[in-house]
């Protein structure tokens, strides 16, 4: 309890005092941990104690202070890890936090599922600061999901939307179909440009995997999903990977600690990178960034302002390194009218074919092929790249058609 006691006596200090620090990453951050481990090295949670509520009070209180002394404009993150929060401690604590700047309130291991669900829709409801809602450890039943999702759509159906939403280990095995298209649905339900989804840590397998490639397939505002440490395995990593040809606003996902092996991989790779041809190429996926994997595949798509840029990058990939004494491979070119040629040329710039020497080792994996001088060479070309494409360029006398 010491250890409680310590981390509550320091939070409540920041926030009258002002101090309240940020993790490196510029952020307001305010963690209430119990911060204890047995000799498993598991977290312990810590239950809840009534000597603990003149602290609660007292932390309530501050997070006030703190909005109209300090905040200077700016909101906090508010964390609370490994304590009990009954119904008592939530009442206690709500009206401070559907008053106070906060941006981010992430609860995890908490017993009283129910009362959070109820607690969080009060609070979104109110404090229109709060577009990012985490929860861990929290094993929420249908019921609870509804009422969360419930208040993220009345959110959404303003002008302060809810643009991230973490359930990270709050379903025992896997999520029911229904509650997970709830979960799908309730948080892209807005107009936000940057939707975060966490399901990581859910025991989801195969009918989730079908659920999501659906929901992904639709081209949902979802830019980021985490999935990390689920039971998903290679032949759900193809379903999931398919989902990503039809999809244009997902910049990342995370697969890492599935069931995932290097079939899986492939097919995340040959939905992002397909190098059967040039027109295969520009129809694959080119936004989308996979993490996860130990033969990492993350290099692809890596221009996250450019999706237009990631493609090219790929297509002058192939170009280059598919040619045997050329670094244009000019029979892919074939049949294409001669006043395209100006337009591949304005794609030849340093930005497009940049120095990428993953990219290089992905298109020979993909095609097979065993690595050669000539691909060493083309990696070290640097800037000197564009200059030797255009060279083989107007050496050339067809020039294809390489736009989709």
């Amino acid at each position: 309890m010491e250890n409680l006691l310590s981390s509550m006596k320091e939070s409540i200090k920041d926030l009258r005092v002002g101090t309240v620090c940020d993790d490196g990453s510029g952020e307001n951050i305010i963690t209430i941990d119990f911060d204890l481990q047995d000799e498993d090295e598991n977290y312990i949670r810590a239950d809840h104690d009534e000597s603990l509520m003149p602290y609660w009070k007292e932390f309530a209180a501050a997070l006030n202070y703190w909005s109209e002394y300090h905040a200077k404009g700016e909101c906090l993150i508010v964390a609370i890890f490994y304590i009990e929060l009954p119904k008592s401690v939530l009442n206690k604590l709500r009206p401070a936090f559907e008053q106070s700047r906060i941006k981010h309130v992430s609860l995890g291991n908490n017993r009283h599922p129910g009362d959070m669900a109820d607690f969080i829709k009060k609070v979104l409801r109110a404090n229109h600061f709060i577009t990012e809602v985490g929860f861990g450890a929290i094993k929420f039943a249908r019921e609870d999901v509804k009422t969360i999702c419930d208040a993220i759509k009345l959110r959404n159906a303003g002008d302060h939307f809810i643009e991230g939403l973490e359930l990270s280990n709050c379903f025992e095995d896997g999520i029911d179909t229904h509650t997970l298209k709830m979960i799908l649905t309730s948080i892209t339900s807005g107009s936000a440009k940057t939707v975060v989804l966490n399901l990581s840590y859910n025991g989801m397998s195969s009918r989730e995997a079908a659920v999501i490639a659906e929901f992904l397939n639709s081209n949902p505002s979802l830019a980021f999903l985490d999935l990390d440490d689920n039971q998903f395995d290679d032949a759900d990593a193809a379903v999931l990977a398919n989902s990503l040809l039809r999809n244009t606003f997902l910049r990342e996902i995370f697969v890492e600690n599935n069931g995932m092996k290097e079939s899986g991989r492939l097919a995340f790779l040959r939905a992002i990178f397909d190098v059967s041809s040039l027109s295969s190429c520009a129809a694959s996926n080119h936004t989308c960034r996979v993490y996860g994997f130990e033969r990492d595949i993350s290099v692809l798509n890596m221009n996250k302002k450019s999706s237009l840029n990631n493609k090219w990058r790929k297509i002058f990939a192939i170009l280059a390194l598919s040619g045997e004494d050329s670094f244009i491979n000019t029979a892919l070119l074939r049949d294409v009218p001669a006043q395209l040629i100006p337009m591949i040329l304005d794609k030849c710039t340093v930005k497009v074919t940049k120095p990428n020497r993953e990219l290089t080792d992905i298109y020979l994996e993909l095609t097979n092929t065993t690595r050669s001088q000539k691909h060493d060479v083309w990696d070290s070309l640097g800037e000197m790249k564009p200059l030797s494409c255009m060279h083989n360029l107007m050496r050339s006398l067809v020039v294809p058609l390489i736009f989709v």
